[in-house]
This record gives structure tokens, C-alpha cells and sequence, in this order.
């Protein structure tokens, strides 16, 4: 026992404290990876200098200054401290000043959205308009919360720098979304109210001549008001277009009918002039002349398919008693969906919101769905999308324009340039570059009423031998209500590749998939949890047995060294079994119990977020609870003792990088499935010492959202970290170099991983293999070459097996240029 201890300690001494250990880069290089896309958008404009700002549901607003071939996200790091976004707003003449308003107010930016202050302080901010006239006059539809009535119109005359409620006699029933100055008179507005995204008021628009204090009820013997229009150069004509809806009814429109009118006296009075509808876009370029009336727009967002003989543009040249068809759905782009339905629809934050104009370009408008955001330049005769770019038939990369919440990533151990991603709505994406781009794997067979076009997954596992093999949870529902999926695809994930591999699994909630790598290859002993129980198989998924009535786990690892040692962990805390899943006993603390009756989906959850086995140090356990006074937690033992890393109510997951089981990740995050910030997020926590001091790494993050993590294996591992909202980024992980004097240290550092009981090294160093077979000596300079097996491997590494050598330490590799390794 004593030389074993001695042996460890000499070990210790000259692998690590020979020299001073360096970190190659202080701060991570993240690159945003995404397929593009994704989330809700609320709507979208562009200010007088061309400036595009889309308004966001989970990651606050999105900048393009370059008509949509790239975006930044304005988040927290810009001043923008609230994720959801729910009106955007523009000064009319000067194109550097910004506006959006939120679920708590509004924020402004004068230099183009690079930095934000909030400007107004409460409220649910559905509408901004400035006036043209007198442009530091402005308006916002204000409403006491997200999902209330009760609307109220502030005012500001000092270009937004402040706000006053002006409205004394709003009826207190509307939900208003839509605001219109009249272009001639900064104290005559309109107010448009009908459905919006969590309330509905009646579809009715409202006029007020003395700067938004007293309202007068337009129309009110028309239908329902779908939208409305001020002529830009006839200030007192004004256009409207209605529809047949019903606030109860389940997509609020009835039918598709209705008709287009016309005021000439400011709304005081309307004539039908044709059985058009739509959201309405008066083509302000050029002021009519030789008697000759505006140009006037229409698009209908709310079924523009194929099928709908009204779907598209259509132009009116005399005032809206004739339209002909000038843009053609067949004609728009479908990006990776292929298909119209999937990709045009209608704002859910209210139809007179999907589309947005361009201030500095009376030809452009954008169109804003519950996913999506596109863009034409030419009348609405063609639709281009303004989030992704095809890079080969089939793989795609996001310009930065993405708005998702994912559950995992999975990286192959097999070929680290094969990532796939896990994500919420989009469902399973997979890349074979290493995250230059990215491949649809939904399958329509399993993602339900996705029909292969998106999807939900909880949970994602690659084989660690078999670089085609992956295993993932689908199902059409976030919180993995019924029905789900386990499936298995040989082929990377195509997405015609799966099969179902869920015999004996309830299809609800599965989550926390794991596999026992010390399994035989072609017949994996695998792990999962559903239904909040665990489930075993042992033939590679094909069928299930139920080996845990846990009634409250979620989560599985696997020993990094024994296949019979299996954890499980969820909100009734952290459990082990020492013979493969047959027997279970309770190791977890008490702070890792979730109180009862929680659950894991609801907002207030408290309890286990993650479990993870290292992947090489033998009886090394990480758990992550979320909540107050969560954190992170390590057990070297197997579960028996617990020590704290760190504290962070909002932590989310771990890993290991996994040839360096000192670099350590643990992501936090305030958002999951929804948004929401709180200070005290951190993002991407960082330790280079197995927890025992941490960095974090953020430089460049708009939010400081993390979630899903996972580390490459090989010489240079990379992370992958999924931030709720803006998606996934990845970088080069920073490893630590050893440096200083000594036969260990000459040359560039040769590169070594340990396995898993101390007698086998893995050696990379393809460069010098031409120098010869490596070479290993004892620290008395003796050769030991003879009695070391060594074996190429695939990647370029080295097996070394020491085994047959006594214990102690060792030197491996080529005169000159050699590694330090020790045989336990």
C-alpha cells in the first residue's frame, strides 16, 4: 500500500509539477453555429438608414445592417435586458435611433442598436410610431401586462428619451397593436385592436385629434378591421380592410372572406371599394400624378398557400377598386422546408403585424412569422428568407438571425467532425464539418404534426466506436408529453434513417440517455429514463426492460470503468446501482431532492438538471442541481461523498473535457424554454483545476444563456455550448501546456490521454512517426520498447499498454521530443 501511495505521489510530482502549467488562451473564440431560424419572431422593420430590427420572443432584437446577409443580437451585453420583444419603432429621420418595446417597457438606442438604456420602466409594449411631421413626437400602445387588456397610450416630445400616459377614455376591452400618425399632423393618430399573441380585444380602430387624450370609435358598422392604411401623400384618405373573426374561435379568422374600404374625410366616413383583404402597404416612392391615385399593396398572411387563389402580392393602380397579381407564392423562396406552408404565415403577436415597411426603402418589406423572417426588395413580387444560407445541397448555416431553446448535443467520439444537435421545435440537426453546416434529420414518420420539418428532442446519444450509429429521443410536444420516440439510426441520422428502438418504453418524457462503453460494440448495454423511471436494454436499443421505479429520475450515467455501476438522478435526487441496473440505493444528498410535486418542465423547478460520469476517471460522479443555493457537485467515490464546486442558482449542465478531466464546463442559464433574464445568469463557467476555481467565458455572448454542453475527444477538443435564444456556438478549448526544463520539455509537447486503469496511454504524435517506432525509457534511461504494446490507431494516436512494466514513471516518444507517462 505504502509504494503504491509513493508511486502516486511520484506520478503527481512529474506529470504535473514538472514545470509550470500554462494556459494556451485565456478566453474562448465563439463562433455562433446554427441552421438559421427557428423561433418566434413579433415582427420586423427597417429605420430610415436601412437598419433591420426584428423583434424576438427568446433573445431580445436582432440588428442586419446589410439588408439581412448578417445579424447581431442585441441582448443584456448591449443594455437590452429583456428577451422578449414585442414592438419595434423607428424616428422617422434619423436612422441611428431605435426603438423597442418589451414585456417591460421600452428601450431606445441612438447608435444603431450597438447599446440600448431603458427609456421606459413597465409595462407590455404591443405598438411604437413616430410622427413625420414633428419626428421627436412619438407613441407607444402600452398595457399592464403580457396578457392583459387595459391598453393606454404614452407619448413622448423629446425624441424618446421620456414617456407620459396620455389616453383618458380608451375603451379598457381593446388589445391594441397597431399605431399610425397622420403624416401631416403629429397630434391626429389611429389605434388598431384585435388579437394579439396572449390576449384579444375586439377588432376595431380608434382615431384621436389632440395627441392621443381622447379616442373616437372608426367603422364600427364594418366587420371586424383586419388592418388599415394612411395615404402617405392624401393624408385624409385612408384605406381598410376587414375579415370575419371571433376571439374564441380556434385561429381566430372564421373564413377568409373580406373587403377593402376607403375614407377621403380622415375616417369619419367609409365606402366599399372591393372584396380584396389583407395587411395593407401603400407604395410610398413617388407621389402620384396626371390624376393618378397611390399605389397601393395587399398581401393576406393568413393562408397564403398554394391552394388559396389569394394567396400572394397584389397591386391596385386606381385607389383599390382593381388589383392585379404582381407576386406569386410559387415565385418565393422555401429555404430548407421546401414548401410554402411551412415557411409563410401570419405574425401570432396579431396579423397587421407580420408585415413591417423599410423606411429608407418604400420597395422593401418584411415579413415576420412564428419562425421565420423574410424579406423582398422588389414590391413583394418575390420573397427571399433572411436567416439561412445554403452552403451544399441539403446543409445550411444561419447568417446569425436564430431564435431557439434546445435540450442537448451529442459530438461523436468516433469522428469529432459529426455534431448533432437537440434542439426544441426545430428538432434534430445533424453536421458531418464540424459545424460549418448543417443537415434536417426530422423524420415525418416520428415528428408527428412536424411532418419532418421540425420536431422536439430531449435527448441524443452517438455510439462512441460507431460513427453512424445515434441514438435520439422525437416527439412533437416541448415537455415531451405523449406521444415520443426513442429511435436508433445507422446512417448518422439521415432523416430517412430512423428506426423506432423503444420496444417495452412508454412513449412519454424520455430523457437521459447513456450507454455503458465497455459494452460489446454491435450489442450496447444502454440507459434511458421515461416516464421518470429507468430503463435498461442490452441489445442496442432493439427492446427495453424497466430496472428502476424511480418515479422521479431523469437523468443516466455510466461508470467511465465499470458497466455495472449505473447512476440515475431527476427530482427524487441521485441513485446507484452496482450491478448493471438491478438494484438501486439512494446517494445523493438532500439539497439534490426536488421539493414534492415538482416537476421538471414547470418554471419553478428545483432539483437535479444533469448527471455525468467522467469519461475517464473511474468512481467520479457530477451532478448539477438547479435552484437557490444549487450548483455544481463531484463525488470521487462512487456517490458516497459529495464536494461542492460551485454555487449558481441557475446552473444547467456539465462535461468533462474528456482526455483532461481538470478542464472542466458547467453552463447557466435563466432561460430554458421560454426566456427571461435575471443578472444573475452566468452563461459558460470554465475551471482548469477539476472545479476547484472557475473563469467565465462569455466575450462576445449577447445573453448569459447556456445550456446543452459536450467537448470533442482528440488532440485539439473543441465545446459546444447551446444558449437559449441565440442557439449554439463553438470554440477551441484552451488546454493547458507544460513548459520548463527537463528532457520532457524539449520540442513542442507531445500529447497524451490516460485510459482508464493507469496501464494503458494513448500518444499523439503523427508528425514524428516518421522518425521511427516510438520509443519508451525508465527514468534511469533504460529502453523498455520491448515490453510496451503498442497499437495505431485510425486518428493518428497511439495505444501504448504498459502493463507489463513495473509501476512508476515513464518517458514515451522520440530522442529530443518525449512525454511523460505513469504506470499505476
Amino acid at each position: 500500500m505504502r509504494t503504491n501511495i509513493i508511486i502516486r505521489i511520484l506520478c503527481t510530482w512529474f506529470l504535473l509539477g514538472w514545470g509550470t502549467i500554462q494556459l494556451a488562451a485565456q478566453t474562448h473564440q465563439w463562433q455562433r453555429t446554427n441552421p438559421g431560424g427557428g423561433g418566434a419572431f413579433s415582427t420586423v422593420g427597417a429605420s430610415a438608414s436601412g437598419i433591420i430590427v426584428a423583434a424576438s420572443d427568446l433573445s431580445g432584437a436582432y440588428i442586419s445592417t446589410d439588408g439581412g446577409a448578417h445579424w447581431q443580437v442585441a441582448g443584456a451585453a448591449q443594455g437590452l435586458t429583456e428577451t422578449h420583444i414585442s414592438a419595434v419603432g423607428f424616428h422617422r429621420t434619423n436612422g441611428q435611433l431605435l426603438f423597442v418595446g418589451t414585456e417591460a417597457g421600452i428601450f431606445r438606442s441612438s447608435n444603431g442598436g450597438q447599446h440600448w438604456q431603458r427609456v421606459l420602466d413597465g409595462g407590455y409594449i404591443t405598438a411604437i410610431e413616430f410622427a413625420t411631421d414633428q419626428p421627436d413626437i412619438g407613441y407607444a400602445a402600452w398595457h399592464p401586462e403580457y396578457d392583459a387588456l387595459e391598453p393606454q397610450i404614452w407619448r413622448t416630445d423629446d425624441a424618446g428619451l421620456s414617456w407620459q400616459p396620455v389616453s383618458l377614455d380608451l375603451p379598457e376591452d381593446l388589445r391594441i397593436l397597431k399605431l399610425a400618425v397622420r403624416p401631416d399632423d403629429a397630434n391626429t393618430l389611429y389605434a388598431l385592436s384585435g388579437m394579439g399573441r396572449f390576449n384579444c380585444g375586439p377588432a376595431e380602430l380608434y382615431r384621436s385629434t389632440d395627441g392621443g387624450a381622447h379616442w373616437t370609435l372608426l367603422a364600427g358598422d364594418l366587420p371586424e378591421v383586419l388592418d388599415f392604411a394612411i395615404d402617405p401623400f392624401e393624408p385624409d384618405r385612408l384605406w381598410l380592410t376587414t375579415m370575419n373573426a371571433d376571439c374564441d374561435y380556434i385561429w381566430y379568422w372564421t373564413d377568409l372572406e373580406g373587403d377593402l374600404y376607403v375614407s377621403t374625410d380622415g375616417g369619419d366616413s367609409w365606402t366599399w371599394r372591393s372584396d380584396y383583404t389583407g395587411v395593407l402597404w401603400p407604395d410610398a416612392s413617388e407621389a402620384p400624378d396626371n390624376g393618378n391615385t397611390t399605389v397601393l399593396r395587399l398581401i393576406d398572411p393568413r393562408e397564403p398557400w398554394p391552394w388559396n387563389p389569394r394567396a400572394g402580392t397584389f397591386t391596385s393602380y386606381d385607389g383599390g377598386w382593381t388589383f392585379v397579381q404582381t407576386g406569386f407564392i410559387d415565385d418565393w423562396d422555401t429555404f430548407y422546408n421546401g414548401d410554402p406552408y411551412w415557411c409563410y404565415s401570419s405574425s401570432f403577436n396579431g396579423i397587421c403585424k407580420t408585415l413591417g415597411t423599410d423606411l429608407s426603402d418604400p420597395h422593401a418589406i418584411y415579413w415576420a412569422t412564428s419562425q421565420w423572417i423574410f424579406g423582398s426588395t422588389d414590391g413583394g413580387a418575390t420573397f427571399h428568407n433572411l436567416f439561412t444560407d445554403e452552403l451544399a445541397p441539403g446543409f445550411w448555416r444561419s447568417r446569425g438571425l436564430d431564435n431557439v431553446n434546445m435540450m442537448d448535443v451529442a459530438i461523436s467520439a468516433a469522428d469529432p467532425q459529426r455534431i448533432w444537435l437537440a434542439f426544441f421545435d426545430m428538432g434534430i440537426w445533424r453536421s458531418i464539418d464540424g459545424g460549418l453546416s448543417w443537415q434536417n434529420c426530422n423524420d415525418p414518420v416520428f415528428s408527428g404534426s412536424w411532418e419532418g420539418h421540425g420536431g422536439n428532442c430531449a435527448t441524443i446519444l452517438a455510439d462512441p466506436v460507431r460513427p453512424d450509429v445515434v441514438w435520439a429521443s422525437q416527439s412533437e410536444y416541448q415537455d415531451g408529453s405523449y406521444p415520443v420516440r426513442l429511435l436508433k439510426s445507422q446512417q448518422g441520422g439521415l432523416a430517412q434513417s430512423w428506426v423506432a428502438a423503444d420496444m417495452g418504453l412508454p412513449h412519454e418524457q424520455i430523457m437521459g440517455l447513456s450507454v455503458d462503453a465497455h459494452s460489446p460494440t454491435y450489442q450496447r448495454t444502454l440507459f434511458v429514463t421515461a416516464q421518470r423511471d429507468v430503463y435498461r436494454s442490452t441489445n442496442d436499443g432493439l427492446s427495453w426492460s424497466l430496472v428502476f421505479d424511480c418515479d422521479g429520475c431523469r437523468f443516466t450515467a455510466v461508470d467511465a470503468a465499470n458497466g455495472q455501476k449505473v447512476y440515475a438522478a431527476g427530482e427524487q435526487g441521485v441513485f446507484r446501482s452496482l450491478n448493471g441496473g438491478l438494484t438501486w440505493q439512494s446517494v445523493g444528498l438532500p439539497e439534490m431532492v426536488a421539493a414534492p410535486g415538482a416537476d421538471f418542465w414547470d418554471y419553478d423547478y428545483e432539483g437535479v438538471f444533469d448527471l455525468k460520469a467522467d469519461p475517464v476517471v473511474p468512481d467520479r460522479l457530477y451532478v448539477v442541481v438547479f435552484g437557490s443555493g444549487g450548483g455544481l457537485y463531484r463525488s470521487d467515490d462512487g456517490g458516497q461523498s459529495w464536494s461542492k464546486l460551485l454555487t449558481d442558482d441557475y446552473l444547467r449542465k456539465v462535461a468533462v473535457v474528456p482526455d483532461h478531466p481538470d478542464l472542466l464546463y458547467a453552463t447557466s442559464s435563466s432561460a430554458f424554454d421560454a426566456g427571461g433574464y435575471d443578472p444573475a445568469s452566468n452563461g459558460v463557467w470554465f475551471s482548469l483545476d477539476g472545479g476547484q476555481s472557475w473563469s467565465r467565458q462569455n466575450d462576445g455572448m449577447a445573453w448569459p444563456f447556456a445550456l446543452a454542453v459536450a467537448v470533442s475527444r482528440g488532440p485539439q477538443p473543441y465545446v459546444m455550448v447551446g444558449a437559449p435564444g441565440t442557439g449554439f456556438q463553438k470554440a477551441d478549448v484552451p488546454l493547458p501546456t507544460a513548459v520548463g526544463t527537463g528532457p520532457a520539455s524539449e520540442g513542442a509537447p507531445l500529447r497524451t490521454r490516460m485510459g482508464p486503469r493507469g496501464s494503458v496511454w494513448w500518444l499523439w504524435a503523427p508528425a514524428r512517426q516518421a522518425e521511427g517506432p516510438v520509443q519508451v525509457w525508465d527514468l534511469a534511461g533504460r529502453n523498455c520498447s520491448a515490453r510496451v504494446r503498442v497499437q495505431q490507431e485510425s486518428d493518428g494516436w497511439l495505444r501504448l499498454d504498459l502493463s507489463d512494466l513495473p509501476k512508476g514513471v515513464y518517458l514515451a516518444g522520440w530522442p529530443g521530443r518525449v512525454a511523460r507517462l505513469c504506470r499505476l
